[in-house]
């Protein structure tokens, strides 16, 4: 037994400035474990055998001896979350704007923000969501209504992302250069032009709990597991390439004290626990769980320093678990913290044999691949590829092909590599400087390994769409930051590393945050809806009964949530397959009836769109809208009452609205009209019907203007016009008058400054005709009944 304990007591560290033996208890273990008789000798209790790092969060600091030490960390934490959110309120001049709030409620900047609210007030699939009830939490706390808590609340979380930004580069080397990796982070152009004010939606966490629930884990390994160079340098020395050895700066064992102390096992409970909790935010989460849970475990496999491989696989445990199971989990966090006692060192024996960490990496690997994890993986693939069209299957079996909505939404699209890099940061180069820099801080640092699908995220943005671009935040942020600190460092030995850690700040700032100052107010985007839009939608709710059904299209459908309480036929939730086709058929349509019976249809079906083309094939469905347009068929019977609104704003959207709706489900494609949204100058004769644009002499002779004013609508049809004055022109005075028109449909919005222009096949749509048209019209006057029109949005009643 003396033997043994010599050969336990042969590792030292700093502690409170001493040089003190300890005991390792992995060597203990060990020699336990492989020594047939210990005569009876008892190895000390696991609390009297640990040391701890002298390098507190990798900077040299002993935390028992400097509690400024932390007090410093904490002030500075708050003076990156002041500075974060000081800059993201330059955006608030260009929120100045009347029409951008609705009697005392701002609107909101994007259309998921209205499903929280909604949710908060109890409607909608939301209203049991962590976002929609820590809304209504901070409302209820704030005493203001719920969607002003939307507006305000994107800056402040934002700016946290700034401070858990900090504390990662803390952890990694420096406390004082984290104040400028976290702004860079925090105002990334990526991640900031998704967190603007009106922006409550899941990307405020999407990115803060990834670098939060990893943040423990990654620290506790960094403190007790080998640097790659460590590895490397015992590969060299095994092999015998001395002249390797000599190329590599290589680094003392970074490995000290116990990895099994119970404030570690607390926080590795926690940060599991948090980890299984934040599956319920956002869909990416298990996705990222069970990578950190691979990670973890692999660098105990791997990274273990000499004959700790057991206990940090337990250490892994005690976040695994919760990780995987939830709170349940915590039991193994518990049964942990118990084995460190003195009581309980026992079991830390029989935990540590071989045979049962295999069980437990066992049970892991089951939990890992348990459930549908595998098919909802392959669920969110697909909806990330941009198809032209989407299949569906029915439970017998049967086929049916829609078309696809991601083709339509802009966050999808892909990105070239330029435009990827400037979304990082303004300046493509410095993006490229910061990539580089990470993967030398994750050589560095192997902690950082957590953070890499953040980093293969945002990279694969080229290929899954812009939405995808705000994970590369941090990764810039750090890759810039901590490289420029380890340079400095070199450079200025004389400084502490204190001021070398401002130093990297004060640069950072001045040469890459700044820039910012007039970019922020640019990107501001203002709400996604329009005043008038949303009064309209607010008019529903006493103009309709609470069982209603509004037809609209899909991206206001949460804003109708909000202000009119009503279900709509489709929504941000409910935007595919017959959702998609449906509302954009009728909006499509030139057959006013027709858009009527499809509603009517549909409303026989339970208002259910799935349940229009059950067990139906392509054939059988087109066949289905064939006869639903054929004037035989007889008007299919009211019921319910139905509603539906149309909008200026629903304009912008014609092209895929009205591709959508001309979809042909025997030949699986679908046919749109063509539409131009015309961001130069254009002059407009009203009389004439001569449109010219700026700085070009060149005129158009429009089909017809429509002019959207503050007083109504002035509508000009001049083909419509020409031949009611002109009854009695021969064919071919028709032919040459139609030749001086162009087939283009000019709309003006003098409100907000819009120009679109539309070709036949879209002025003709349903979507137009109930905007432009009059209500008395013959041709709309039997389907529908306007009920109300504010010059930009109006509410039909569907007869």
């Amino acid at each position: 037994m003396k033997q043994n304990s010599a050969q336990c007591a042969d590792l030292t560290i700093s502690c409170t400035g001493q040089r003190t033996p300890v005991t390792t208890m992995v060597t203990a273990i060990w020699q336990v474990s492989t020594t047939k008789e210990n005569n009876g000798a008892a190895f000390p209790p696991l609390h009297e055998c640990t040391g701890f790092h002298a390098d507190v969060l990798m900077n040299s600091q002993p935390l028992s001896q400097n509690s400024s030490y932390w007090r410093r960390g904490c002030l500075l934490a708050l003076l990156t979350f002041l500075f974060a959110l000081g800059m993201r309120l330059l955006e608030l001049p260009s929120w100045q704007d009347p029409e951008f709030r609705l009697g005392s409620e701002w609107l909101l900047a994007t259309h998921d923000a209205y499903h929280w609210v909604a949710g908060a007030e109890d409607f909608g699939l939301a209203k049991d969501h962590p976002m929609a009830t820590m809304l209504k939490i901070m409302a209820n706390i704030l005493q203001t209504n719920l969607s002003n808590v939307a507006f305000w609340f994107p800056m402040f979380l934002a700016s946290f992302v700034a401070v858990i930004v900090f504390v990662w580069v803390w952890a990694l080397g420096s406390m004082e250069a984290g104040i400028a990796a976290g702004l860079l982070a925090s105002l990334s152009p990526g991640f900031l032009a998704r967190t603007l004010l009106g922006f409550y939606d899941t990307d405020l966490v999407t990115l803060f709990f990834p670098l939060l629930m990893t943040l423990v884990p990654a620290t506790w390994a960094m403190r007790y597991m080998l640097l790659p160079k460590t590895i490397l340098k015992r590969l060299i020395h095994t092999s015998g390439q001395h002249l390797g050895s000599k190329l590599f700066l290589l680094n003392k064992l970074n490995a000290y004290g116990n990895p099994l102390r119970p404030s570690w096992l607390v926080f590795l409970g926690l940060s599991g626990s948090i980890s299984w909790w934040t599956q319920f935010w956002h869909s990416v989460f298990p996705y990222l769980l069970r990578y950190n849970v691979v990670l973890l475990l692999c660098m105990a496999l791997f990274m273990a320093p000499k004959n700790k491989r057991s206990l940090l696989l337990l250490g892994a445990f005690a976040y695994i678990f919760p990780a995987l199971i939830g709170p349940l989990g915590c039991i193994a966090t518990i049964c942990l913290l118990f084995c460190t006692s003195k009581r309980g060192y026992p079991l830390l024996l029989l935990l540590t044999k071989p045979l049962f960490l295999l069980i437990l990496l066992a049970t892991i690997a089951i939990l890992l691949i348990s459930g549908d994890i595998w098919q909802t993986i392959l669920n969110h693939a697909n909806s990330y590829l941009k198809h032209s069209s989407e299949l569906k299957t029915s439970a017998q079996g049967i086929d049916l092909v829609y078309p696809a909505v991601a083709q339509s939404i802009v966050e999808v699209q892909d990105l070239n590599l330029q435009t990827l890099l400037s979304y990082f940061h303004p300046w493509p180069e410095a993006a490229f400087l910061g990539l580089i820099g990470f993967v030398l801080v994750t050589l560095k640092r192997p902690a950082a390994l957590f953070l890499l699908p953040l980093a293969a995220l945002a990279l694969l943005s080229t290929k899954l769409g812009g939405r995808m671009v705000m994970f590369g935040a941090p990764i810039i942020a750090i890759g810039l930051s901590l490289p420029l600190y380890w340079f400095l460092r070199r450079c200025m030995r004389k400084l502490s590393t204190n001021k070398v850690g401002v130093f990297t700040s004060l640069i950072l700032i001045c040469i890459l945050i700044l820039p910012f100052l007039n970019l922020i107010g640019a990107m501001s985007q203002g709400p996604m809806i329009n005043r008038r839009h949303a009064d309209c939608l607010a008019h529903v709710k006493a103009m309709t009964p609470q069982d209603a059904m509004l037809w609209l299209w899909w991206d206001w459908g949460y804003a109708a949530h909000h202000f009119s309480g009503r279900n709509t036929i489709a929504d941000g939730a409910q935007h595919a397959g017959p959702s998609l086709y449906l509302p954009a058929a009728v909006f499509a349509t030139d057959n006013p009836r027709f858009a009527r019976q499809l509603m009517r249809y549909t409303e026989i079906k339970g208002n259910v769109a799935g349940n229009v083309f059950v067990n139906l094939d392509g054939q059988k469905a087109q066949e289905l809208m064939e006869h639903l347009r054929s004037t035989e068929t007889p008007l299919l019977e009211s019921r319910g009452r139905i509603f539906i609104i149309t909008s200026f704003e629903m304009l912008r959207l014609g092209f895929w609205i009205n591709n959508f709706g001309n979809w042909n489900f025997s030949q699986q494609r679908g046919e749109g009209g063509a539409l131009s949204i015309i961001p130069q100058e254009l002059f407009y004769n009203i009389n004439t019907g001569e449109v010219r644009l700026e700085n070009s002499s060149t005129t158009i002779d429009a089909a017809s203007i429509s002019i959207f004013e503050e007083t109504g609508i002035t509508h000009r049809d001049y083909i419509q016009e020409w031949f009611s004055t002109h009854p009695n022109a021969s064919k071919v005075e028709q032919q040459a008058f139609l030749k001086t028109r162009r087939n283009v449909h000019f709309l003006f919005n003098k409100v907000t400054g819009e120009k679109i222009a539309v070709d036949e096949q879209i002025y003709q749509s349903l979507m137009v005709k109930l905007l432009l048209g009059d209500s008395r019209d013959p041709l709309l006057s039997p389907y529908f009944k306007l009920l109300y029109d504010n010059g930009f949005a109006r509410i039909y009643e569907v007869l």
